[in-house]
């Protein structure tokens, strides 16, 4: 396999595993909005510059690696694009609506990607050197210690989760509780929206 290929779809692996079961809601919409595995329909430039600039942030190697398969195979970059491109897009979307939430994702994800150089290769040094007891237990114990990491910055950003969801609920709450106290209020703003009556700033406002 091309090395190029081989490193690509390493990365993708990492990112089908990591990515959708994390993001928010919103963005997980918006992803199965975003174009399919269908090719009949050309990629939006818009869509792939996204998928791109999202890539560099994430691996800069990666990113170039993307670029390169373009130039070199274009289907299969295309592939690649139209598969994984809603998870790259939804980290755009959690960029716009949380900027810093978006940077611990990424300190997350290059954790695991250090976890997963180490598990390959310390599953490459007991298969090919199991007479290095020293260096596999080595390896062992830098898996442990990135795990650990891992771990600790996946707690943390699920517990940031957590408290955008509260506040969310907290905001959703209030906002019901008004409308059903103020319900004939509500109806009349809504006719008068409907029918074009409303005042433009105070339509604005809402």
């Amino acid at each position: 396999m091309h090395p190029v290929r081989n490193h690509i779809l390493l990365v993708v692996a990492a990112l089908s595993f990591l990515m959708l079961g994390q993001l928010p809601s919103s963005s997980l919409v918006r992803a199965q909005q975003l174009p399919s595995e269908s090719m009949a329909t050309p990629l939006p430039p818009a869509f792939v510059d996204r998928c791109l600039e999202v890539a560099e942030q994430l691996d800069a190697q990666f990113a170039a690696e993307l670029r390169l398969l373009c130039e070199l195979d274009p289907v299969e970059f295309e592939r690649i694009i139209r598969r994984q491109g809603p998870r790259l897009t939804g980290l755009a979307e959690l960029k716009l609506a949380d900027p810093g939430l978006f940077q611990k994702k990424l300190i997350e994800l290059k954790a695991d990607a250090e976890v997963q150089r180490l598990t390959i290769e310390l599953r490459r040094a007991m298969a090919q050197s199991p007479q290095e007891p020293a260096r596999i237990e080595s390896l062992q114990q830098l898996l442990r210690g990135q795990l650990r990491i891992r771990l600790g910055f996946e707690l943390h950003n699920q517990q940031l989760y957590i408290e955008r969801i509260e506040e969310q609920l907290k905001s959703l709450r209030a906002r019901t509780a008004w409308e059903r106290e103020h319900f004939d209020t509500v109806v009349e703003q809504e006719l008068a929206r409907l029918t074009g009556s409303a005042d433009p700033i105070q339509a604005a406002r809402e």
